[in-house]
């Protein structure tokens, strides 16, 4: 049933119930987390107000013997933040409107703004003014207030976020009450998954968290008339993107029925990073440079939100299938099965990666600068499709000789347009002459890469690795390489696993000063890149570190010491930025110092 079916379908509920029936109704609006209840009530009523503004032309003394059905008291009542049953009573009765859909008459007859806006400060200080009959005088208002809420529709929302303090039976059994005697229409919005348990203190037993799901089982029989279950959040994408390509859009709803992410909330950051990045490209920007930024957006956003959950990380999608184990292989299978752009490991791939792990967030700056980037011209993106293209036909066993000509003339002409793992993979299936070729065309690639800034030594090792690593390591022509070098083997240890906690490792590693620590990070580089490029291997030391500790390899004391070097090079690297520098630089220093802080990197 489509989400216009089940308003369709509420409407006739509430339309029957207020006609035909003496006492009122509850209808429970269900669904996960972020799917967009909230949003399907409020479209109802915003629909509902809708068609008493074409009756706007009517006399007022005609509309009001002619009611609209809906022309009723209504209040929207949010749980969170109610802590007694009195607070809930209180609140539905200043929060209660004369007419739900007609303002002209709820001007008319609603309560005063003054008197609730009394009462309300009654409340704030009877607590600390008992003796003077404060808090009496404002329960007789609130009593009296109370007293009026009757034939209304009254929303109940954020049952999830409820106070322990309020009794899940207080409220639905004052919901009953509302309906049966006060002859209201009651709506609950609720995700009866995440009712389930109450939430627990440290001091309580888990099999006390089950109360409150008996307890809502049992008066959900007897309160509850209807139930709609919201269970996708395809209508809520549909409805608010009307300014993105109806492709994209159907990409987006794609991708949240086959990773099953019924959460609006998410797709909301994608479509506002998403427009965010389209702002810093011309106007008449190709389809395909929109898709390719919207695929990379929404696995940004994929792997920063839910990867943990998951399982699956960058890496994961960079190593490919064939290194991936069977849980794994299953949501790789699903990106890919969505859109082939997500598991293409291009340079625009490892830009995104960059930015969520090291920045944490997008910056206008980084958007623009990325935005100029080659990769992202229609005719440069085709070059890529069309490689990979090439690369996947080897890998479904019907490659011929002119699908090797027409990859070898692309990587020819084109080799700065492609990334390392794109690179290296074509390299594990070619002949030893071709082999040769695409070595003399990449290492001055690789050399231009390094000298102008474009890459770290540990970037271009993770990217080309294997036949390139020995290059990578002489391309420094002056090393000032001054650590010993039973210092770079324990180094090399670290990072790479091998580390022995028997041995002298962990000595060797407490032995390590500041200024080791700053010529490793530096990567010999301090002359030509005095701050830039130093990220990557902290956060490669930095994790590997932290496992060592975790798994009792190191002990604390060494760990903090090295959090502490840490923490002062980069508190000398950030007075020596000047506003010259590139706001991800910044961006960058704040994002490390603070995760260092906290321990969390």
């Amino acid at each position: 049933m489509m989400l216009n079916e089940k308003q369709e379908r509420l409407k006739e509920l509430l339309e029957n119930n207020i006609k035909n029936e003496k006492v009122g109704t509850a209808i429970a609006i269900t669904g996960s987390w972020g799917i967009g209840k909230t949003y399907f009530w409020n479209d109802f009523l915003k629909k509902v107000v809708a068609d008493e503004q074409k009756r706007r032309h009517l006399p007022l003394n005609v509309r009001l013997k002619h009611k609209n059905i809906f022309d009723k008291k209504y209040a929207y009542v949010s749980l969170f933040g109610i802590e007694s049953l009195a607070d809930l009573k209180t609140a539905i009765a200043l929060k209660m409107s004369s007419n739900g859909v007609n303002d002209e008459t709820t001007k008319k007859l609603e309560i005063p703004p003054f008197i609730k806006r009394a009462i309300s400060g009654l409340r704030d200080v009877r607590v600390i003014n008992r003796d003077y009959g404060i808090s009496a005088s404002a329960k007789i208002l609130e009593s009296l207030l109370y007293f009026q809420v009757k034939d209304a529709i009254i929303c109940f929302d954020d049952f999830e976020r409820m106070s322990n303090k309020l009794d899940i039976k207080d409220v639905m059994g004052l919901a009953n009450q509302l309906k049966l005697e006060k002859n209201c229409q009651i709506i609950l919005i609720l995700d009866e998954t995440k009712i389930s348990h109450e939430k627990k203190g440290d001091g309580e037993k888990k099999v006390e968290g089950e109360s409150k799901k008996d307890k809502y089982s049992e008066y959900k029989e007897k309160l509850i008339n209807e139930t709609i279950k919201i269970t996708s959040v395809e209508p809520l994408i549909r409805e608010n993107v009307n300014d993105i390509d109806k492709q994209l859009v159907d990409l987006m709803v794609k991708f949240a029925n086959e990773l099953d992410i019924h959460n609006f909330r998410f797709f909301q950051k994608v479509i506002k990073l998403y427009k965010q990045f389209l702002e810093s490209l011309d106007k008449n920007v190709a389809y395909s440079t929109k898709e390719i930024i919207l695929v990379r957006v929404l696995v940004g956003c994929f792997l920063e939100l839910f990867g943990q959950s998951q399982k699956i990380d960058w890496i994961d999608i960079k190593n490919g299938e064939e290194k991936l184990d069977e849980e794994k292989i299953k949501i790789y299978r699903k990106l890919k099965k969505i859109s082939y752009n997500i598991v293409r490991i291009d340079p625009l791939f490892l830009e995104f990666e960059k930015i969520f792990q090291q920045v944490g967030s997008f910056d206008s700056v980084i958007l623009t600068d990325i935005a100029k980037k080659e990769w992202l011209n229609k005719s440069n993106l085709d070059k890529n499709a069309k490689f990979e293209s090439l690369t996947e036909k080897y890998y479904e066993e019907n490659f011929t000789k002119d699908d090797l000509d027409n990859l070898m003339e692309l990587i020819r002409n084109n080799v700065n347009l492609f990334s390392g793992y794109q690179l290296k993979k074509t390299i594990e299936f070619l002949c030893d002459e071709n082999k040769e070729e695409i070595f003399s065309l990449i290492k001055p690639y690789i050399k231009r890469l390094y000298l102008e800034g474009g890459k770290t030594k540990a970037q271009l090792k993770e990217e080309y690795g294997g036949h390139f690593e020995t290059f990578i390591d002489i391309l420094d022509e002056c090393k000032v390489d001054t650590i010993i070098d039973e210092k770079s083997i324990v180094l090399y240890k670290v990072i790479n696993s091998g580390f022995d906690s028997t041995g002298s490792d962990p000595k060797i590693l407490e032995s390590f000063s500041k200024d080791d620590w700053n010529e490793f990070l530096g990567q010999s580089r301090a002359e030509i890149f005095p701050k830039k490029y130093r990220f990557d291997n902290l956060n490669r030391v930095l994790k590997s570190v932290r496992f060592l500790y975790k798994s009792n390899f190191i002990p604390e004391q060494t760990l903090k010491s090295i959090e502490g070097d840490f923490v002062t090079i980069l508190n000398d690297l950030m007075e020596k930025v000047d506003e010259n520098e590139p706001q991800e630089l910044r961006l960058r220093f704040e994002y490390w110092k603070k995760k260092l802080e906290l321990g969390k990197a």
